[in-house]
């Protein structure tokens, strides 16, 4: 991975852990009140959605440690 692909990487880790903080302070709370968040979706899409963004989050972080391994 070059550098700007390691920097776009580390972007991108960062967006999910934010969609991630998003749904799990706002939409999970908002859902648990109300039965919706405010864009609507219901608290079991919320908790799909937390689950896949962790996952995504696993990948991208394993990609960065496997890239950091390689220059050792």
């Amino acid at each position: 991975m070059n550098e700007l692909e390691y920097e776009r990487t580390i972007e991108q880790l960062g967006n999910l852990r934010e969609q991630l903080r998003q749904l799990e302070d706002v939409d999970y709370m908002t859902a648990t009140y109300k039965g919706y968040s405010s864009s609507g979706l219901t608290l079991e899409e919320i908790t799909d959605q937390i689950t896949e963004i962790n996952e995504s989050i696993n990948i991208v972080e394993t990609r960065l440690e496997e890239d950091t391994e390689q220059y050792k």
